[in-house]
């Protein structure tokens, strides 16, 4: 008997479980200086096929349950000693290359947190700027 495929929207699901844990939680992890930020990055990467609106709904799921990650990527971005690379500053997300390009403020620090999780996972991953 032929085992049936899950339909796209299950596969999905279970995919973006996996990938969203290890993604929102590199700020803590990336602390214990065992691996680089781009291998946690890699390793936590969401499937090619992962539209913004899914990236950010998985994120946004995960870091409204949990503040304490919201705080580490608050200080994970203060601490950042690279540049051009994405930024978050409380309520504000943008880009920095030698000034602030591309800002948004956001309504919460969970909603700007998502967006820069977005920005900072393309750059990491790809050298790419989204906004």
């Amino acid at each position: 008997m032929q085992e049936r495929a899950l339909p796209r929207h299950l596969r999905q699901t279970l995919t973006v479980t996996h990938w969203a844990d290890g993604l929102t939680t590199i700020a803590l992890r990336f602390r214990t200086g065992t691996k680089s930020i781009r291998d946690l990055f890699t390793e936590a990467a969401p499937p090619e096929d992962c539209s913004a609106a899914e990236f950010k709904a998985a994120v946004a799921e995960r870091l409204a349950a949990a503040q304490e990650l919201v705080d580490a990527w608050q200080t994970y971005s203060y601490d950042k000693r690279s540049s051009p690379s994405p930024y978050l500053d409380g309520v504000k997300v943008g880009f920095y290359d030698g000034g602030t390009h591309d800002a948004v403020t956001h309504a919460t620090m969970t909603d700007a947190c998502v967006d820069f999780l977005h920005r900072e996972t393309y750059w990491v991953l790809h050298r790419r700027r989204v906004v």
